[in-house]
């Protein structure tokens, strides 16, 4: 403003003023003018710079604070906006393609999935940056559609992604990053489960055949996992879930007569099954080789061992059919499933096991608070198992030096058994309605 009235001023004296002398103002003016709008501009950019995604990884309170209310379960995928808020970001693995992060969102521990940027696929990749991105990008995104589509208990979670319409740029502040979100699982230790009890054994034999079910019967048809090892998988809370879908390949391999079907693999021994050509396909040729893998990966370290002595063979002959090749997914689960109810229901127990029940005297509503010994290493502080029904429990009891007394307490097994906490002493008893209490007769 000051610019155009010293030009007004300018007007009035333009008899005393050279006109080069007025064009030197003007020049002055616009050259200020210029400065104000480039500082302006300036001010404006990192203001738009602060609140784009790039720089929201450090985690900021508001971000958190949305975080909050997000529940897992609640169906609602999470975005590039909300990804960027994830906070406590740890590298838990990485491969040749991808990079997983461990990381917190609200009050919830997710995992999110991204391309390993200076991983074997990108070191290798001879192209532009961008387009070497977009190629490793590719697969996170096609196993985020199959996870999708495989949709099941037993099969990792999608909760959310973020694809962005920009192409990947790498360094500080980087745009067009492609991550997935996942549910936050730990990876399957042979030596943990081993020292399992078995009816914990026995719930991941049973997630492991309700996977091999879904992939012979999935919405995309009958799948064979090509690499079907147990760093495939990952376990969530007391679930066994398939997390890597990489290898996974679509429909039985086709054929033009059954020499085309002849299936071979090694599973302790070399095994070679001879399957019809039906239809220009192998017939159930991917239902058994997942049978047979599953049963040399994971099905012969979980059943054989610590099950009741009456179930041992059952058992063992489950295992030996699967890695002969004379199982398919849908006989192994149905085995399985029938090996659980067996349990379950203690039909196993012979009837002279049964009458035993007969020498303890039963207490409704009452407990005892000591007499705890240790009987198996998973319990140091207790001897506690399930059992399916009292009888059972006065069995167990009988086949134990140091027990005299067992408690059916309010709680039971994901088999749907009772728990007993069995005692080597019944002095302490006290009341509670919520428990049931067992002394063995001619005690004290």
């Amino acid at each position: 403003m000051d610019c155009w009235m010293l030009l007004v001023s300018l007007g009035s004296r333009m008899t005393k003023l050279s006109r080069l002398s007025i064009y030197a103002v003007i020049y002055l003016c616009l050259c200020l003018l210029a400065n104000v709008v480039l500082v302006m501009v300036f001010v404006m950019s990192q203001r738009w710079g602060d609140s784009t995604p790039a720089a929201a990884p450090r985690g900021d309170a508001q971000g958190s604070s949305r975080g909050q209310d997000w529940d897992p379960n609640s169906g609602r995928l999470l975005t590039c906006k909300e990804i960027y808020t994830i906070r406590n970001l740890t590298v838990i693995g990485s491969g040749w393609t991808k990079t997983v992060y461990r990381g917190l969102y609200g009050n919830s521990w997710l995992a999110l999935k991204t391309v390993h940027s200076s991983g074997h696929d990108m070191a290798s990749c001879q192209e532009e940056t961008s387009i070497c991105y977009h190629r490793c990008a590719s697969k996170i995104i096609k196993e985020t559609a199959l996870l999708r589509e495989l949709r099941h208990p037993n099969v990792l979670k999608v909760l959310g992604e973020c694809l962005p319409s920009e192409d990947y740029s790498p360094g500080p502040p980087a745009v067009g990053v492609v991550a997935v979100i996942t549910e936050l699982g730990h990876p399957v230790d042979m030596i943990e489960i081993l020292q399992m009890d078995f009816e914990s054994r026995l719930k991941i034999a049973y997630d492991v055949v309700s996977i091999l079910q879904h992939l012979a019967h999935s919405p995309l048809g009958s799948l064979l996992m090509k690499d079907f090892r147990r760093q495939q998988f990952v376990i969530v809370g007391d679930t066994l879930k398939l997390s890597d879908v990489d290898d996974i390949v679509l429909g039985d391999p086709k054929c033009i007569s059954d020499k085309d079907c002849i299936l071979e693999a090694k599973s302790g021994k070399h095994v070679k099954s001879y399957l019809p050509c039906d239809a220009g396909t192998c017939k159930g040729y991917n239902s058994l080789s997942n049978a047979i893998q599953a049963g040399q990966h994971f099905m012969r370290l979980l059943i054989p061992y610590g099950s009741p002595k009456a179930l041992e063979n059952t058992s063992s002959d489950i295992v030996n059919r699967l890695l002969s090749g004379n199982l398919y997914s849908e006989e192994v689960y149905a085995e399985i499933h029938r090996l659980v109810r067996n349990y379950s229901s203690g039909s196993y127990l012979k009837k002279a096991e049964k009458d035993i029940i007969k020498e303890y005297v039963t207490y409704p509503g009452e407990t005892i608070s000591d007499g705890d010994f240790s009987c198996q290493k998973i319990a140091s502080w207790g001897c506690i198992q399930s059992v399916s029904s009292p009888a059972e429990g006065a069995w167990l009891c009988s086949q134990i030096p140091n027990c005299v007394a067992f408690i059916l307490i309010d709680q039971w097994s994901w088999t749907g058994r009772q728990i007993a906490v069995f005692k080597a002493s019944y002095k302490s008893i006290k009341q509670n309605k919520e428990h049931t209490l067992y002394i063995r007769r001619g005690q004290g």
